[in-house]
């Protein structure tokens, strides 16, 4: 029993070593400075209200929404400019061809 608490032991030890080399090859210093780490986002996320998340996200696509209709008018503005435009290149190029 005794010998099987120490094999686990050393493999929590190992365990929790690989865990420190995974977490510090992505820039934080060790499984403390991620606790710590966790601990001010946790506060953080805290501060922010679920309802004040809804409210941006609806703004948020409303806005989106908003500015694809805008898209569209001016494909449509872009359409009939080209329309009209055309006529007149055809005539310009009739006048210059009888020059």
């Amino acid at each position: 029993m005794l010998e099987q608490m120490r094999r686990r032991t050393e493999d929590i030890i190992r365990y929790y070593g690989e865990l420190s080399r995974r977490v510090s090859t992505k820039g934080v210093d060790g499984i403390p400075q991620l606790l710590e780490l966790a601990k001010q986002l946790e506060t953080a996320v805290a501060d922010v209200g679920a309802e004040e998340i809804t409210w941006v996200g609806a703004e948020i696509k409303q806005l989106l929404d908003q500015l694809v209709r805008m898209d569209a008018r001016l494909e449509h503005l872009r359409e009939l400019k080209t329309l009209l435009t055309q006529p007149q290149e055809i005539e310009q190029g009739r006048r210059r061809s009888s020059l």
